[in-house]
C-alpha cells in the first residue's frame, strides 16, 4: 500500500508540472465552467479494420429545464461527427418528467443517423423507467434494459445487450450497454468483448491518471476508469455529457466512439 501511495504521489507531481509548464494538451483547456465547449469525441478501438462497426456511446445526458435544448444540440452535433452505425444511450437521460418530450425529440433526431438503443440509469428510475422507456420508443429508439438487439454490419453481427439481459450473449462481437460501471465486477467474466458504462462523470475533477483510473475520484469510486482491459474484455467508462453543477477540471464532456 505504501508503495502504491508513493507512485500515486509521483504521478500527481509530474502531472502538475506538465500543466504548469504547458506540456500537456488538454481538451478545451483544463477548466470548463458551463456547457459552452463542444463535446469531445473520444475514440476507443477494439478493431483496427477500416470497415469496423462504429458505436457511439452517449451517457448521462441529464436533460433538465433551462438547458435541454442546448445539450441536445451538442449531442446531435457530436453524434453527427461520429458517423456511427448505432447510437447507444447509457442511462441518466433526463432529470425530471418535464423533459420526456425533449428526450423523445432528441431520440427522433438521433435516429436519423443510426438505430438508437437505450438503457436507463438511476435518475431515469426516479422519473419512472416506464415513462422514459416510452419516450425513447416514441422517438423511434429501442429500449434494451433487459433485452438485446443485433446490429448487422457487413458480414458480422454485433450483439448489443442491456444490463438486465439474462442470456449469454451471442454474435460475432458482444457488447454490454450499461450505466453503472460497478457492473464490471460480474460482467468481465460473462463473455462480452466490450462493456460500456457511465454514471461517474469522471468525478468532474481529475488530477492524474494512474493504472487506468482517474484520481482523486478513484479513491472513492474504484471503477472510475477511462478504459481498462481484463483478458479479452474491455471496459470503457464515459465521462458523460451534463452535470448538475457544471464545473470540470481536466475532465471533458464526451461521446465515446467505439470501433468494434
Amino acid at each position: 500500500m505504501r508503495r502504491e501511495l508513493h507512485l500515486c504521489l509521483k504521478v500527481f507531481t509530474e502531472s502538475v508540472f506538465q500543466i504548469q509548464s504547458g506540456e500537456e494538451d488538454l481538451h478545451a483547456g483544463p477548466l470548463e465552467i458551463g456547457f459552452n465547449a463542444p463535446l469531445l469525441v473520444r475514440e476507443e478501438r477494439l478493431s483496427s479494420c477500416p470497415d469496423a462497426c462504429r458505436l457511439a456511446y452517449v451517457s448521462d445526458i441529464h436533460l433538465r429545464g433551462g438547458r435541454s435544448g442546448h445539450i441536445a444540440k451538442q449531442v446531435i452535433d457530436a453524434v453527427c461527427r461520429c458517423a456511427a452505425n448505432a447510437v447507444l444511450l447509457g442511462g441518466d437521460l433526463i432529470d425530471s418528467s418535464s423533459e420526456l418530450d425533449s428526450l423523445r425529440a432528441l431520440v427522433k433526431q438521433l435516429a436519423r443517423f443510426a438505430p438508437v438503443l437505450a438503457v436507463g440509469g438511476n435518475h431515469d428510475s426516479r422519473v419512472g423507467t416506464s415513462q422514459v422507456c416510452d419516450a425513447v420508443q416514441n422517438g423511434g429508439g429501442a429500449w434494451i434494459q433487459n433485452g438485446s438487439v443485433d446490429v448487422r454490419h457487413n458480414s458480422r453481427v454485433i450483439s448489443v445487450c442491456g444490463p438486465d439481459f439474462a442470456t449469454r450473449p451471442t454474435g460475432d462481437v458482444r457488447v454490454l450497454c450499461a450505466h453503472n460501471p460497478r457492473i464490471w465486477k460480474t460482467t468481465r467474466h460473462a463473455g462480452y468483448d466490450l462493456v460500456l458504462a457511465g454514471h461517474l462523470h469522471g468525478c468532474q475533477f481529475v488530477a492524474f491518471e494512474f493504472r487506468d483510473r482517474l484520481f482523486p475520484g478513484a479513491v472513492f469510486y474504484p471503477y472510475n476508469y477511462l478504459s481498462h482491459q481484463f483478458g479479452a474484455t474491455r471496459l470503457v467508462v464515459s465521462r458523460g455529457i451534463s452535470d448538475l453543477v457544471p464545473i470540470r477540471w481536466r475532465c471533458p464532456r464526451e461521446v465515446v466512439l467505439c470501433y468494434v
